[in-house]
């Protein structure tokens, strides 16, 4: 945090910091050294400078800060053409960030105090700052003190003991109001109570009525504790960043160790074969030395750099991290509001490019020499990778199956056995033979499309140009044995007159031709046990619910053709309809508010249906192989919600019909 507390240009802890716009901070007297003075020629070329944004750094920077209620400080010119500023007389251009910030006569000494730096360098830097002039206690002899309390009456500025000392609580001043000092508002002197949203300021009453009344406001504290909590947020986000950059630094600096012992493996080698050779491969030997020699060099200068570049910018992230968690203590709220959005900005920019720029850590060397046919390749005897790489570890904390997907995750093979790539394997998910899924250079794969109630096999092996390695240890994945589906919104046709709304589960139809909504989804495995419940029927549409394959046909009762598989139903009876044969009649309609179950059991390959929990008939199809999806067809403004992955009910299981 050290360096979130020295200036950018004396190096040293901060000694009555103020705050430029674009949010740095600087010693007042450094902020003096740098301001140029702005002459009539310059004032008058700046007319073609924007403005608005200038005006807008301005705002944004000074209502941040929690220093500046009301107006804005003198010392803030912005854009010299602006008739509400006086004409800039001093510029600053910010040392950090390159910022130029014009400034009126009161140039860098009306710059407004940087008070949570003040307070966190007096609290760690072991420094004793003095306050400003107009913070000072006006009876403090020798050294000044900040004052914690004006007397109204008075009008005198007291620290603690000095308000201890000359003005007791008890005794003819008792009546005397005392008031605590923190920010105030320059136009009116009150201590700032709202917020204003629209303005970005922290205002008093008086600036409410004045310029604010039709604003968005809010009470002051209520916006600094909703500023701290946006900063926490980002430096949680920050904190685990600068975690998995010290795990990185880790890392980097164990590649090296292993680069040195593999490099150091490799000359052993190389002193052996060629000790075995005539003098031609002495010659060559001292060529394979130098080569590995320098590989060795430049891995281990390349180590050095990433573990440089990473330090470096764990440091910056780790006293900026340290810095607003201080900050976050600050009692005053206008004080925490100068700063915390700067802060919070800061932190998600730092957080988000912290790794980003960052090489990923060399790798030792998997070579070796081949020396059986040395003396017919004494003069091209060079590095070979000659050993396969060894399986690679299945990472099973990080391996998940949801819904009808699985994410496989593994990890890298022992070194120093190079690896190109991995080949991942997964099964049929009913014990069958590995077909391939992905072949890369990539450590995670997810694999979608697979089936609902399956038990997925997967395992992973490595390969480099010596071969293929063995293979990782088998890992079961499971699959949602529910399935969880919505309608089909390429269903919908507004021509057709299906519509498909509240979040895919609901299908209405609002001509005479029936329209068929298929689910966004195929079952192919399983129990599963879906509801419809009808939300508007008169007794005289003709709905149908069943199921059906891809391509059955969207503008026909479902199971007029061979491809629907489906139950007809209306007030009093129902029927079982396939391929355009009626069957199955049953006693028994629906209303609206009724609901209509599908039980479909691709263990046994059958299908039955239910009117309000209750079997409707006895089992429909037999038989059913493959993929179906679920479907219904409507018309004549007939209105159902999907109701899917429901338990089947207590009546059919009970029958034995259902497979357990």
């Amino acid at each position: 945090m050290e360096e979130e507390l020295r200036c950018f240009i004396c190096k040293e802890f901060y000694r009555e910091p103020v705050l430029l716009p674009c949010g740095h901070a600087l010693c007042r007297i450094c902020a003096v050294g740098l301001q140029n003075h702005v002459h009539e020629s310059d004032n008058a070329s700046a007319t073609t400078t924007d403005y608005q944004e200038a005006d807008k750094a301005s705002v944004s920077s000074e209502t941040d800060s929690g220093v500046v209620c009301g107006s804005r400080p003198n010392s803030y010119a912005g854009a010299p053409v602006a008739s509400a500023y006086i004409s800039a007389a001093f510029s600053i251009t910010c040392p950090i960030c390159n910022k130029q910030v014009y400034l009126d006569d009161n140039g860098a000494e009306g710059l407004p105090p940087f008070r949570v730096m003040r307070t966190i360098v007096e609290r760690f830097g072991g420094i004793s700052i003095s306050p400003p002039a107009e913070e000072a206690c006006q009876m403090c002899e020798g050294e000044r003190r900040a004052a914690i309390v004006r007397c109204e009456q008075c009008s005198v500025r007291y620290c603690a003991s000095c308000r201890d000392a000359w003005h007791p609580i008890r005794g003819p001043l008792a009546q005397h109001e005392l008031r605590a000092l923190g920010t105030t508002c320059i136009d009116h002197g009150s201590t700032p109570v709202l917020y204003c949203n629209t303005c970005l300021l922290p205002i008093c009453q008086s600036c409410l009525a004045e310029r604010h009344s039709p604003h968005e406001t809010q009470h002051l504290s209520s916006a600094a504790r909703a500023h701290k909590t946006e900063l926490s947020q980002t430096l949680h986000q920050l904190s685990e960043e600068a975690k998995a950059m010290t795990e990185y630094i880790q890392l980097v600096k164990g590649s090296g160790e292993k680069i040195n012992e593999s490099c150091e493996e490799l000359e052993a080698q190389i002193d052996q074969a060629c000790s075995e050779i005539t003098r031609a491969v002495e010659r060559r030997r001292d060529e394979l030395i130098r080569a590995a020699r320098n590989t060795r060099s430049q891995a281990v200068n390349n180590m050095r750099s990433l573990t440089s570049q990473a330090a470096q910018k764990l440091r910056e992230a780790t006293a900026l991290l340290h810095f607003s968690i201080e900050a976050l203590k600050e009692s005053d709220h206008a004080a925490f509001l100068q700063v915390g959005r700067i802060l919070s900005a800061r932190a998600q920019e730092t957080a988000s490019g912290l790794r980003s720029s960052l090489d990923t850590p060399p790798a030792p060397s998997a070579l070796t020499l081949d020396i059986e046919p040395v003396l017919r390749t004494v003069n091209t005897m060079n590095f070979i990778e000659c050993i396969p790489p060894g399986a690679p570890e299945m990472a099973v904390e990080a391996c998940a199956a949801r819904g009808c997907s699985c994410t496989l995750a593994w990890r890298a093979p022992a070194a120093p056995r190079a690896v190109r790539g991995y080949v991942l394997e997964l099964d049929d998910g009913l014990g069958g033979p590995f077909r391939e899924v992905y072949c890369g250079r990539e450590t995670v794969c997810t694999i979608d499309g697979l089936h609902y109630a399956s038990l997925y096999s997967a395992r992973v092996k490595a390969f480099n140009g010596a071969g293929e390695g063995p293979y990782s240890e088998v890992i079961g994945l499971q699959t949602s044995p529910v399935a969880w589906f919505t309608w089909d919104a390429r269903c919908a046709s507004a021509e057709g007159g299906l519509a498909i709304g509240s979040e895919g589960l609901v299908a209405r139809a609002s001509g005479w031709q029936p329209r068929v909504a298929l689910a966004d989804q195929p079952l192919a495995r399983g129990l599963h046990y879906w509801r419809l419940r009808i939300d508007d029927y008169d007794g005289d549409a003709d709905p149908a619910f069943g199921i059906a394959r891809a391509d059955v046909a969207r503008d026909k009762m479902l199971g007029s053709d061979a491809l629907g598989w489906a139950m007809y139903i209306d007030g009093s009876r129902s029927w079982f309809v396939h391929g355009g044969a009626h069957g199955g009649r049953a006693a028994g309609g629906i209303a609206s508010g009724s609901t209509v179950g599908v039980l479909l059991d691709l263990t046994r390959g059958t299908l039955r249906f239910t009117v309000d929990d209750r079997p409707q008939g006895d089992i429909a199809f037999t038989g059913l192989r493959g993929a179906f999806y679920p479907a219904v067809s409507l018309n004549r403004g007939v209105a159902v919600t999907l109701q899917p992955g429901l338990p089947p009910p207590p009546d059919l299981l009970g029958d034995g019909l259902v497979s357990d």
